[in-house]
């Protein structure tokens, strides 16, 4: 069951085309991806699904992704974040890494990034 597990990514982006796109590349490697449009609802699916990896987005209609990193440290002590931003900003990607994000990317996203900042996590693990 624990193997299972590590297959499992939580999408938290409210954008419906670019979970699609980012589903579509993990299902390929083998992952089960579920999408969280809000934090709302990506709080339920953080217990409910118990995913190994989570794929965060910045701007959610109902907040920010460094606010979330910050209010749900423990839930997410035993998973690897990987924030997403569209911007570039250094100070948003350095307060994303030092609140516990394991890695950054930024939108618009290619597959081959996706699946470095994937592969980079299970190394880790």
């Amino acid at each position: 069951m624990e193997s299972n597990r590590n297959k499992r990514v939580l999408l938290i982006d409210d954008e419906e085309d670019f979970c699609e796109i980012v589903m579509r590349i993990l299902h390929k490697s083998g992952y089960e991806v579920v999408c969280a449009p809000s934090l709302h609802i990506a709080n339920r699916e953080l217990s409910d699904y118990d995913p190994a990896i989570v794929l965060l987005d910045q701007n959610l209609p109902d907040g920010q992704g460094l606010n979330f990193l910050e209010n749900n440290k423990s839930m997410l002590s035993d998973k690897r974040v990987i924030f997403i931003t569209g911007s570039s900003s250094r100070a948003i990607i350095d307060k994303a890494i030092s609140l516990g994000a394991f890695h950054f990317l930024t939108k618009p996203l290619t597959a081959t990034a996706l699946n470095l900042a994937i592969s980079q996590v299970e190394k880790n693990n």
